[in-house]
């Protein structure tokens, strides 16, 4: 299975975080072939103040991380299911086909690192909990992933990202009185109706494309979309994304 990194930030204990996660592992857990979950927690020498890790130890995580995946995959069979940063440390969490003498294993892989402290442990979690329960992101987390990666295309293209621009966006209902119900709703907030497209014999086949002139910051966007997600659900409804114009920066 091909892998596919992303992350996405939130709370966990009422502390940020930073959660990053191999998406690609969805499709194809719980691996039965690797029943036991393998974490080890390293503990930051210099965090920021919102306890996520500072610039000055980029290259050495980097580093831990490598050796740490270089042992465990040696040793144990075992894969990178996603990392926890937050509160002054990284948790890297792996699966493995089993968990003998794992600690000592992960001691002497830090060994090089003496410098950083570390907790480690392992437990029997063979329908992927962790990985589903806790790393995996929300729908709201995943719908944030989801406009940034729109945004990065944005980028790619040239778009600087400051000029505000119409943003069309497309949701579903599994009734047109659904529909209605949310427009009447939704036009409050200065959203425009482009069109009604319909989508025959779907679970959900009452489209509307709805457009608004705003700002493409990813704080904005990502406030836009999470606003029109909570309020389609409130009527049924599904929320399937949205697009806009590249504007170049010399149009901008």
């Amino acid at each position: 299975m091909p892998e596919d990194w992303d992350f996405y930030l939130c709370k966990v204990n009422g502390v940020s975080a930073s959660i990053a996660l191999d998406l690609g592992l969805r499709k194809s857990i719980p691996d039965l072939s690797k029943p036991d979950l393998l974490w080890v927690w390293v503990y930051f020498r210099s965090p920021r103040p919102d306890g996520l890790s500072d610039s000055s130890e980029f290259d050495v995580l980097i580093k831990i991380e490598e050796k740490l995946t270089e042992t465990l995959e040696g040793q144990f069979n075992a894969i990178l299911s996603g990392r926890i940063t937050t509160d002054g440390r990284r948790e890297f969490y792996y699966y493995g086909l089993h968990s003998d003498a794992f600690e000592s294993a992960v001691a002497g892989a830090l060994a090089h690192f003496s410098t950083y402290e570390f907790d480690s442990g392992s437990q029997q979690d063979p329908a992927w909990k962790q990985y589903l329960e806790v790393l995996y992101p929300s729908d709201e987390n995943l719908q944030q992933i989801k406009n940034r990666s729109v945004l990065n295309v944005l980028e790619r293209e040239g778009d600087t990202l400051k000029a505000p621009r119409d943003i069309w966006h497309w949701i579903y209902f599994r009734t047109n009185a659904d529909r209605e119900a949310f427009w009447t709703v939704i036009q409050l907030l200065s959203y425009r109706l482009q069109s009604k497209p319909d989508k025959a014999g779907d679970d959900f086949p009452f489209g509307l494309c709805i457009v608004r002139f705003q700002s493409v910051k990813e704080d904005d966007i990502d406030e836009a979309v999470t606003e029109l997600s909570r309020c389609a659900k409130e009527f049924r409804g599904d929320y399937d994304g949205w697009e806009t114009k590249v504007i170049p920066e010399r149009d901008s």
